[in-house]
């Protein structure tokens, strides 16, 4: 069954006559006759008695209303797919870690929010694992995660590396290592650590770095809201590895430093935008795409 067919049929129901049907459309009656013959042989049952007016039989008028309710839906959704390519998204979704959410994004949404008044835009702030899950989920529709290998191995995504920033220790200013101007590894395994919790890119980094190292990585505790993390390692002689947004932000509270190791030992993470290939079809996405591209992209 063919949707032209649906709608030859609907035509010749509405006008009671297959020639004006066919005069409605600009095509021979023979075209639309075909295409009503096809589809009464698909359904094997006859839809119209054939006469001066075409008037439909039992089988026809059982289909009238379900083909009317196909052609609406179909009309409905070809209109939506044609504001969404028009820019007329009702609403825009971005699930992207904390650090960016607090720090780089929000300018970024004031200025999007600007071009697209009439796009609803909802923010999540998520763990890189979660967000790429919503996003392959069809739950969101761009994600900013830290980078990981396997992310250019998916298919369909469209990934764009964004900026790398160095991973530093975060502790209370009266911690022992606070006296020291950089730390080497042997000295950050030998405390207690607060770290994310599982399905969080930072917690991955931290542990594939001691296992490279082959250093025990001593976890004290878990968390997922780095606003926690300052207040934990300010009253407590445990420690966290967090990346320089993270750090910057806690260090402007009273009580607390930063470290970091020798530049030859320093590791370093990376961030990206991800999205579908699909999505990019679309203007408001391919325009936060490139514009969060063009703003935090390291030259």
């Amino acid at each position: 069954m063919r949707l032209e067919q649906l709608q030859a049929f609907l035509l010749v129901a509405e006008r009671g006559s297959f020639q004006q049907a066919a005069l409605e459309v600009g095509v021979n009656q023979s075209t639309i006759s075909r295409q009503i013959h096809a589809l009464e042989t698909e359904l094997a049952a006859q839809l119209f008695h054939r006469g001066a007016q075409a008037k439909l039989t039992l089988a026809g008028k059982i289909l009238l209303e379900r083909a009317r309710r196909i052609s609406q839906e179909w009309q409905s959704v070809s209109q939506e797919l044609r504001e969404l390519h028009q820019g007329k998204q009702s609403e825009f979704c971005v699930a992207a870690i904390y650090s960016v959410c607090k720090t780089n994004l929000p300018p970024l949404l004031l200025q999007f929010c600007r071009r697209y008044p009439q796009v609803q835009l909802r923010v999540t702030a998520l763990g890189s694992d979660r967000a790429l899950k919503v996003l392959q989920d069809g739950l969101v529709d761009l994600a900013i995660v830290m980078h990981q290998r396997h992310l250019v191995q998916r298919a369909g995504l469209v990934v764009r590396p964004l900026y790398t920033e160095p991973i530093g220790l975060l502790m209370a200013e009266n911690h022992p290592l606070a006296g020291k101007e950089t730390l080497t590894w042997a000295e950050i395994a030998s405390y207690p650590q607060v770290v994310f919790k599982e399905g969080y890119g930072m917690r991955r980094l931290i542990e594939e770095e001691f296992l490279r190292r082959c250093l025990p990585l001593t976890v004290a505790l878990e968390l997922n809201t780095p606003d926690a993390f300052s207040a934990i390692v300010h009253s407590s002689p445990m420690i966290a590895l967090l990346p320089q947004s993270i750090l910057l932000e806690s260090a402007k509270q009273p009580g607390l430093t930063i470290r970091y190791c020798p530049p030859e030992e320093l590791i370093q993470r990376q961030v990206a935008i991800v999205t579908t290939s699909d999505r990019l079809n679309f203007p408001p996405v391919a325009d936060f795409f490139h514009l969060v591209t063009n703003k935090l992209s390291q030259p």
